[in-house]
């Protein structure tokens, strides 16, 4: 175990105020960030896990249950009744063969955010699975505050896991990150293929910032594919708008050509503004270009659960 996750890190307040940032772009709206309050990843400890408990159940079911609230969520396994029946989970009338439980990540990190109203949230999220690592059923998502340094439980859903936008498998949420400076640091990570040659990548927003902080301001933002296939890195700026207060990624399918895009949200006081980008060429390359994507008369984003865009959708 690394040595930054042996110890449940602090939450604290700090005197420090960050400027905003002319964007040059039209907001979407205005975010109500509090960057007097330091956001930083925080490792839980154990008391506060959500345990699980995953039932597979006649009919291609598995049953998933929060064994705090004892709340049920059902899901549809049938899409994989063939493995599970050369497995002898089930037999080929959807009957169960054997009792069979799952199982559940354990819950020990939590990574802020601002939400679509610009408070600051922590996000927690454990894969379910189902008979190994690979069987992938649903993904948890717990929602938190932090007061007086202690978690508070807002919101638990169980669904069906998006798993291209689960973070990487192999790099931390602020660690640093090498382009020449000792304050340039990971962001936010995704790992998904978004190359399309079949593997998945490991894609990384990076940035500059004065300190450990999540929400402090952060300058220079580059998007990094790690291609999966070979481990090659390629660079690419988000555009000229490129500072903001905890920016996140997410992988979006906005183009025909099948190609998974990046779609990068860069919140800050006066308004969210969007990068938009696609593997073209061997290369990252933006799929509109920045000042045309934050035209709010031409693209208006789709935002998802926890504030950041999930699509841009062209206005008819």
């Amino acid at each position: 175990m690394k040595a930054w996750r042996k110890s449940l890190l602090a939450v604290a307040c700090s005197g420090a105020i960050l400027s905003g940032l002319g964007l040059g772009t039209d907001p979407v709206q205005a975010k109500a960030l509090n960057p007097q309050t330091v956001a930083s990843v925080v490792l839980l400890q154990p008391q506060y896990h959500i345990p699980f408990r995953v039932q597979f159940a006649d009919g291609f079911k598995v049953n998933v249950t929060n064994e705090v609230t004892k709340a049920v969520s059902t899901f549809d396994v049938s899409a994989n009744k063939a493995t599970y029946v050369r497995q002898g989970v089930y037999l080929p009338n959807g009957k169960l063969a054997k009792q069979m439980n799952g199982f559940s990540e354990k819950l020990v990190e939590l990574v802020p955010y601002y939400d679509a109203a610009g408070n600051l949230r922590w996000r927690g999220q454990q894969k379910i699975w189902g008979v190994n690592g690979e069987d992938r059923i649903a993904i948890a998502t717990s929602v938190w505050n932090i007061v007086n340094q202690k978690p508070q439980l807002i919101s638990v859903s169980v669904q069906k896991g998006d798993w291209d936008n689960l973070p990487s498998v192999d790099v931390e949420i602020n660690s640093g990150f090498s382009m020449g400076k000792d304050i340039t640091r990971v962001l936010d990570t995704k790992y998904a293929d978004v190359t399309g040659d079949g593997v998945a990548d490991h894609i990384l927003l990076v940035g500059d910032k004065m300190g450990n902080a999540m929400n402090l301001r952060a300058d220079h933002l580059v998007v990094v594919v790690r291609e999966g296939k070979n481990n090659q890195q390629t660079f690419i700026s988000v555009g000229n708008a490129d500072s903001g207060h905890m920016p996140k990624l997410a992988i979006t399918q906005g183009n025909p050509d099948g190609i998974k895009d990046i779609l990068v949200t860069i919140p800050n006081p006066a308004g969210d503004t969007y990068s938009l980008l696609t593997w073209k060429d061997n290369h990252p390359a933006p799929v509109v270009d920045q000042a045309s994507l934050n035209n709010r008369s031409v693209y208006q984003p789709v935002i998802g659960p926890y504030g950041e865009a999930v699509a841009m959708k062209k206005v008819r």
